[in-house]
């Protein structure tokens, strides 16, 4: 894992070239994933990296936590990432999301039950055809 001080640069057109549309979600996902895994940066998006606290309290001073500093610009660069790979017509769906998480379950919510629909009614068609 990197250090906890390090932040890794993400960019959809280098990171995350193929591009989200209604039809390519369970490839997309899988790029996706793939990549984060890669980057050891995959917990952002499943949900085991929580954010640490804002702040930090010291018998009568409370200050910023260096440490949420790091791990919220780290989210918003994969969120960012996220965005940027996704078409126009998808992007409306996560602009509200406020972190990676958040827009990762908007998109999975909205587009894999729909590929699992799209796989099962192309096998019957497969299934149907002699050819």
């Amino acid at each position: 894992m990197a250090p906890p001080d390090t932040i890794v640069q993400l960019t959809a057109t280098t990171h995350f070239p193929i591009k989200l549309t209604p039809t390519n979600f369970p490839v997309w996902r899988k790029q996706v994933q793939l990549t984060l895994i890669g980057l050891d940066l995959n917990d952002f998006i499943n949900g085991l990296s929580k954010p640490p606290p804002q702040t930090l309290t010291d018998k009568d001073t409370t200050k910023s936590n260096p440490a949420y500093t790091i791990w919220y610009r780290q989210d918003q660069i994969i969120y960012s990432a996220i965005l940027g790979s996704c078409s126009e017509a998808i992007q409306p769906i996560i602009t509200s999301a406020s972190t990676a998480k958040e827009s990762w379950d908007r998109l999975n919510t909205s587009y894999a039950s729909q590929s699992r629909s799209r796989i099962i009614s192309l096998k019957s068609k497969l299934a149907k055809n002699p050819k």
